[in-house]
């Protein structure tokens, strides 16, 4: 009965199915990063599959009443080290725009950092229902499915930008390489951007968390020394 799931020891919560799912994402990114320059359909099929799951761990999580705070890090650092390590893979397919790549990764990274950061710090349960005064973010976060499809829209900006580069090797006919173009141009690009900007929100949203938190720790401990 998932109502009356045991846990009988801490070591049990590693072996919760969606913990579980979320290993298996990290070994399917993992050989898809070590067979990124030598075999494009490995490469492709294994990340793709790897982002699919990023859907199924929360799923199960609910459904077997199995929600951790453990499977809630491990799923955003699989996310992030997943979504670095396929940027880093661009860069290097794609020179001429590799510090565009960089300034993503070091925006996903610091703007999920600072917006943990300021959830434990405030008491809030959740980074992703963390309230905040701009109404985007919190659209992005409690919206139904909009979190779900930028995402993926973002994720599919990567994955097509990875097929365009290795279109030969794919075997695309022309009709197919016009379909995957137009999928970038009109899909994937505008939610990765969107992504983008959403990551910036969530930057000074989460940081002006952390002063205003600050001002009231100063402004409090002023008035005690008072």
């Amino acid at each position: 009965d998932r109502s009356t799931w045991v846990v009988r020891k801490p070591s049990d919560i590693f072996l919760f199915v969606p913990n579980l799912i979320g290993y298996t994402r990290i070994v399917l990114a993992l050989l898809a990063f070590y067979f990124a320059l030598s075999n494009p359909w490995v490469t492709a099929f294994f990340y793709s599959i790897s982002y699919l799951l990023d859907a199924a761990d929360g799923i199960a999580a609910r459904k077997l009443n199995q929600t951790s705070n453990f499977g809630g890090v491990l799923d955003m650092v699989t996310d992030r080290f997943s979504t670095a390590g396929f940027l880093i893979i661009l860069s290097h397919l794609y020179p001429q725009y590799n510090y565009l790549f960089i300034l993503v990764v070091i925006l996903d990274f610091t703007s999920h950092w600072f917006q943990m950061y300021s959830t434990l710090l405030t008491g809030e349960k959740h980074h992703k229902r963390a309230k905040s005064k701009y109404a985007l973010l919190n659209f992005y976060y409690t919206f139904p499915y909009a979190l779900f499809v930028f995402v993926l829209g973002s994720e599919m900006f990567l994955i097509n930008l990875y097929i365009k580069r290795y279109e030969k090797e794919f075997g695309l006919t022309e009709s197919l390489i016009r379909i995957n173009n137009s999928l970038i141009c009109f899909f994937s690009l505008p939610i990765f951007l969107g992504k983008q900007l959403m990551s910036i929100i969530q930057l000074i949203s989460a940081t002006e968390k952390v002063a205003e938190f600050d001002y009231v720790d100063k402004k409090n401990g002023a008035s005690k020394a008072n």
